[in-house]
C-alpha cells in the first residue's frame, strides 16, 4: 500500500523519535527513510525478508520497499527521518551517494553502528526540528543529516540481513496490515494458502511474534487512530471499532503493550505513538 506521509509545508522532510506503536502498516512511499534504533529491539518485514533490529541498527528504507514493523519490545524507540525527492536530488548526486536516488537497490541496507556514532547522529538529527519557523534552516539541517548518516553507514560494520520467511507468512502480514478491519483467521489462512494451525505455527516461528499478538497490535494501532484525544469516540467505542471483541480483551492487550491502563491513557491524553 502506498502511503501519503504528512510533511509540514515548506519542509523537505522531518526527523522525529517514535516508539513502539508506530509503523504498523506495510507500505511504501515516495520519500527515502532512515531509521536509527535507540532502545529495545524489533523486527522489520521487507517483502518476505525478516530483518532484526537492535539498539544501534541503522537502516535505509527506499521508496519502493514495502516494510512493516512486526515485532518490538515495550522499550523500543528509534529516530525516523524522511526526505523528499527534491532534497535527495540536491545531496545525493555525487559518488557512492547516487544509490540514494534509487527507488529500490534490490537489497536491505542495514548495519550496526557504535554507541558513540548513535550519539553523534542523534545530535545531528536534533538540529532538524519538525517545524516551519525557518524552513530554509530545517531543510539545510536535513541535507546535512542525510550526508552525515550516509558517511557513518559507509564506515560501519555489516549487519545480518536477516532471514527469508515463508511466502504465506509474508502474505498474511501484508493482509493484516492493509485490512481496514480484522480478518477472521480461517479466511486469512485460506487467502495465505495454509491451514490456520500451520500458518499460526510458521508465523510465530519465523517472525518471533504470534499471529494472534500481531493481529491484536494491529487492532491497537487502529484504536489509536480512532481515539486520539477522545473527542470523537469513547474508549469502548474506539476499541470495538478497531476490532476488539470486547472491552475486557482490549484492556488486556492495551495494558500488555502500552504498560498503562486505558483509563490512565485517557486521563493523560498522551499518545504513546509519539
Amino acid at each position: 500500500m502506498k502511503a501519503e506521509v504528512p510533511v509540514s509545508r515548506g519542509l523537505e522532510g522531518f526527523a522525529i523519535v517514535v516508539s513502539q506503536m508506530r509503523q504498523l502498516t506495510m507500505h511504501h512511499h515516495d520519500e527515502l527513510e532512515i531509521n536509527l534504533v535507540l532502545t529495545g529491539k524489533a523486527s522489520y518485514l521487507f517483502g518476505s525478508r525478516r530483518v532484526p533490529l537492535f539498539a544501534g541498527s541503522l537502516i535505509w528504507i527506499f521508496p519502493g520497499q514495502e516494510h512493516v514493523l512486526i515485532d518490538w519490545s515495550n522499550d523500543f524507540s528509534m529516530w525516523v527521518l524522511l526526505f523528499k525527492p527534491s532534497l535527495i536530488k540536491r545531496h545525493a548526486g555525487q559518488g557512492d551517494r547516487r544509490i540514494l536516488l534509487s527507488p529500490d537497490p534490490g537489497e536491505v541496507y542495514c548495519r550496526q553502528i557504535s554507541s558513540g556514532q548513535v550519539d553523534l547522529l542523534s545530535q545531528v538529527y536534533e538540529g532538524a526540528p519538525d517545524d516551519n519557523a525557518d524552513p530554509e534552516f530545517v531543510n539545510a539541517a536535513l541535507g546535512y543529516a542525510l550526508v552525515v548518516t550516509w558517511r557513518v553507514y559507509q564506515f560501519s560494520a555489516e549487519s545480518s540481513l536477516g532471514s527469508d520467511v515463508h511466502a504465506a507468512v509474508a502474505k498474511a502480514a501484508r493482509l493484516i496490515s492493509d485490512a481496514e478491519e480484522p480478518i477472521p483467521l480461517s479466511r486469512l489462512a485460506r487467502q495465505a494458502g495454509l491451514s490456520p494451525s500451520r500458518l499460526s505455527l510458521l508465523f510465530k516461528r519465523q517472525t518471533g511474534v504470534s499471529l494472534t499478538a500481531f493481529r491484536q497490535r494491529t487492532c491497537l494501532k487502529r484504536f489509536f487512530g480512532l481515539y486520539r484525544t477522545g473527542a470523537r469516540y469513547s474508549l469502548i467505542e474506539a476499541a470495538l471499532l478497531a476490532g476488539f471483541g470486547s472491552y475486557a480483551q482490549f484492556h488486556r492487550v492495551f495494558c500488555r503493550n502500552v504498560e498503562m491502563s486505558p483509563a490512565a491513557y485517557k486521563k493523560s491524553f498522551v499518545d504513546p505513538a509519539q
